[in-house]
């Protein structure tokens, strides 16, 4: 069995380029092994800043002898009447070949056709591969990638040099004027000589020999037990974000870890500005007091890719950086702390938001006035309103700073830190920088009462704002992000005590607009076209991120039904349980129980069009059959136990009664004929039918849920529906 390596040596690559191209070329080089019908023992991908690399074990010396069908003409034009081949079979089999008596004719469902099977014999995987190995490399994708010399390749850094063996063996392969060999490069510092590799197999080791952990896990846990010995050492502990660690990681070849230091005079400054400073401009990892993640020490670590030698020197080198970097944030700081944060709100005026939306100022007035609206629409007292109405006039102040100027990164962080100093109520202070929250994927919602409301404010402002414009995201392109804000008007929603109307606040948001004149459409389609969205946001959320099924999101979302799914809406926190409720029910089996009677009951509830959720206009003086008084009896029970779990909310015990109605209707179905020819005691009999309809809607439409072996007119990867 054979070793296969590829090596990829280039100038210092970008940091977020290799993880990508790592990821790429495995793929690559695995549909290449699989096409051939190769298997390899083992497959590891290498990255660093200059170079990735594959590494294959347990390769065959060839590809295994296989067969190929190939498919030829209709046998009635291959072969005569007398079933002698005619011009076109021996074309194909000289095509194909073979002898043409060895085609074959098979019945497919176009009708007979003729077939050859040819033997192909396995060639020697180094051929193989040499033939492969500049398409893995110039198949290589990523952003920003340059020409260099005289080529035409692109790609994310000049290529310096190659490595292609099979065990000792070099492949004859050449790319962008670099032909391989067996010489690889060490540590540009700890070993610049060249580095010869005797084998594949060699490359881990001998690399390693040469100061180059290639192996990112490797080198990733070597970082991690690095910054934790150092921050031992120090008694601190250090805050390692996930997204630097993987940063850092494909920064060095030899990490070490080194511990700098800055004046402690620097710990007056917001512990958000320190921060940042460090993680984000310098790629340094903070230390704090064990415990404590806000109380800095004036220490840091940084992981260099030097000489171990001169880390003192190197420390001392970090450390002036940092300094000078804390020496602007404290200017900027000092600066902005000559006024008090609700200075900068009249700066805003001159702060564009978007041209035909006016400035942030004006934007600022509208979120005060939604955020005040939904108050009293989720009936805050009067001093939870005066909190959320003080933290959405103060938001977006900081947009004005000198610091969030310079470090965009930091608004709401800002915010909340002059507002603290300027003695505003702490919760005031918490919903400043919560209302940006989430800021992506790993972040926590709002927890603070402000942060929540003035979060759904926000996004509903946005929403309405870029909606109205007709500025809808296309494709991968949401430049305001408006498919994150909807999700976190939802997530906002589930996660809080809230009984949110969400067609009222956005209903409210879009007249605020049209009074302004800033819709360049009319408000009822804009209405329609932002709860259309919510519904695709929340279908994509529940099916393709949560997983759930589909037919059963549908039965509570509404498909194809505008009112169905405006009633879904306006109650966010209900449409979590009672989609909880019905997942829950499909796995105790109480779905499938009811499903057959309640869908033989929606189907004909639906031909009569009847909205009647109560039997108030049915018409009892029309009931000869015992089996239909039973049920007119049992269906006004059940209609009062429906009214009642929805409004406490308790949809199990809808679906409960609805369970215990079931036998009910069975029996009435089994005496009754509802689709009679008189009118009016058809008419009575369905409206006694859709009261059962009405009301087990409060919870689901039966019609959209699929059970085994059953029929949905909704695709569940595309479901046809106008919210899908």
């Amino acid at each position: 069995m054979a070793t296969f390596l590829l090596e990829i040596g280039t100038e210092e690559l970008p940091a977020s380029f290799v993880p990508g191209a790592l990821a790429q070329l495995e793929a690559r080089v695995r549909s290449t092994l699989a096409q051939a019908q190769i298997t390899a023992e083992k497959l590891k991908l290498f990255g660093t800043p200059r170079r990735l690399a594959v590494l294959a074990e347990g390769l065959p010396d060839r590809q295994p002898d296989r067969e190929e069908e190939l498919k030829g003409p209709p046998a009635r034009v291959a072969f005569d009447a007398g079933g002698r081949p005619t011009a076109q079979a021996e074309g194909f089999a000289r095509k194909a070949g073979v002898a043409v008596g060895d085609l074959s004719v098979r019945a497919t469902e176009k009708g007979a056709v003729v077939f050859a099977v040819r033997r192909l014999e396995g060639r020697p995987v180094t051929k193989l591969l040499a033939e492969q190995i500049p398409e893995w490399i110039t198949g290589l994708e990523g952003p920003r990638l340059m020409r260099w010399a005289d080529g035409d390749l692109r790609f994310s850094r000049p290529i310096r040099w190659l490595v292609a063996l099979v065990d000792s063996d070099v492949l004859p392969v050449a790319i962008a004027g670099v032909s391989a060999g067996r010489t690889s490069r060490g540590h540009r510092v700890l070993h610049p000589e060249p580095l010869e590799l005797a084998t594949a197999a060699d490359y881990p080791a001998a690399l390693a020999a040469a100061f180059v952990l290639a192996d990112p896990e490797v080198r990733r846990e070597r970082i991690r037990t690095g910054i934790a010995a150092v921050a031992e050492q120090l008694g601190a502990e250090a805050e390692v974000p996930a997204a630097l660690l993987e940063e850092v990681n494909f920064l060095v070849e030899w990490p070490t870890a080194v511990a700098g230091q800055f004046e402690s005079e620097f710990l007056s400054l917001p512990t958000a500005v320190i921060k940042t400073e460090m993680i984000a401009h310098q790629r340094y990892f903070p230390l704090h007091r064990p415990g404590d993640p806000e109380a800095l020490i004036p220490r840091f670590i940084t992981v260099s890719n030097g000489d171990p030698r001169y880390s003192e020197l190197i420390a001392r080198g970090n450390g002036r950086v940092i300094r000078a970097r804390l020496a602007d944030g404290r200017f900027f700081f000092e600066e902005d702390r000559k006024q008090p944060l609700e200075k900068f709100l009249g700066k805003l005026q001159s702060v564009t938001f978007q041209e035909s939306l006016g400035s942030v100022a004006e934007r600022v007035e509208r979120l005060e006035a939604i955020a005040l609206w939904l108050c009293g629409h989720l009936g805050l007292g009067g001093e939870q309103t005066r909190l959320v109405a003080r933290t959405a006039h103060l938001c977006k102040a900081d947009l004005a700073t000198q610091m969030v100027y310079e470090f965009p990164e930091l608004q709401g962080l800002v915010g909340r830190d002059y507002a603290r100093l300027d003695g505003e109520d702490p919760t005031v202070c918490a919903g400043i920088a919560e209302h940006y929250q989430p800021r992506n994927v790993e972040d926590d919602l709002p927890a603070s009462l402000t942060g929540q409301v003035v979060g759904i404010a926000d996004r509903l402002e946005t929403l309405v704002g870029i909606f109205g414009l007709g500025m809808l995201p296309s494709g991968s392109s949401d430049p305001f992000a408006l498919r994150r804000a909807a999700l976190t008007v939802v997530r906002i929603g589930w996660d809080t005590d809230f009984e949110l109307d969400l067609v009222e606040a956005l209903g409210f948001t879009v007249e605020l607009f049209a009074c302004r004149q800033l819709l360049k459409q009319p408000a009822d389609t804009l209405l329609d076209q932002l709860c259309d969205w919510f519904a695709q946001r929340l279908y994509g959320l529940l099916v393709e991120r949560d997983g759930l099924d589909y037919d059963l999101v549908l039965a509570v979302l509404g498909a194809a039904d505008t009112g169905y799914t405006r009633r879904a809406l306006a109650n966010l926190r209900a449409l979590k349980l009672r989609l909880d409720t019905l997942v829950a029910a499909r796995k105790s089996g109480l779905l499938a129980q009811i499903y057959e009677t309640a869908v033989r009951v929606a189907r004909l509830a639906g031909k009569a069009g009847i909205g009647d959720l109560s039997l108030e206009n049915f018409d009892a003086q029309l009931v000869a059959d015992p089996a239909e008084a039973a049920l007119c009896e049992a269906v006004q029970k059940f209609a009062a136990t429906a009214e009642a779990a929805e409004a406490q909310e308790d949809y199990s015990a809808l679906l409960g009664a609805l369970g215990e109605l079931a036998p009910q209707l069975g029996r009435f179905f089994d005496a009754v004929m509802v689709m009679v020819p008189d009118e009016t005691l058809r008419t009575n009999r369905l409206r006694l039918l859709a009261v059962i309809d009405n009301n087990a809607r409060r919870c689901f439409d039966v019609t959209q849920v699929v059970m085994a072996g059953g029929q949905s007119d909704n695709d569940p990867i595309h479901p046809k529906v106008r919210h899908g």
